[in-house]
């Protein structure tokens, strides 16, 4: 005799609303995401020279200096560390420019001079 095989259940797809009356929340637009950072950064403490975190290159070819604070800011205004360390060195590149070359972008957020 041969056997069967059972048949298989289709699953129902889930209504939208599955009879809830609540609207469903609308995701957010690149504005308003924005419009959030730039508040959460106005509020933020001030960052202050104790925050540069500012120390000698670990080795020669990180450069002369290396900076870690993208790293610790990124985290408290909820950014990409690797884009935070982008925007210090697109602000401080003007002040540095008689003085030594363009600072560089490494690893996770770190700015080497």
């Amino acid at each position: 005799a041969k056997l069967e095989k059972p048949k298989k259940k289709k699953k129902k797809k889930k209504n939208q609303n599955d009879g809830d009356d609540e609207p469903k929340e609308a995701a957010m637009n690149d504005e308003e995401k924005q419009a959030i950072a730039d508040a959460a950064a106005a509020e933020a403490k001030p960052f202050t020279i104790a925050d540069t975190m500012v120390t000698l290159a670990t080795r020669a070819d990180f450069g002369d200096y290396q900076v870690n604070a993208a790293m610790g800011l990124a985290k408290s205004l909820g950014m990409n560390p690797r884009e935070c360390a982008s925007k210090i060195a697109d602000k401080i590149k003007p002040k540095l420019e008689d003085c030594m070359e363009e600072p560089e972008i490494a690893g996770p957020g770190f700015i080497n001079l």
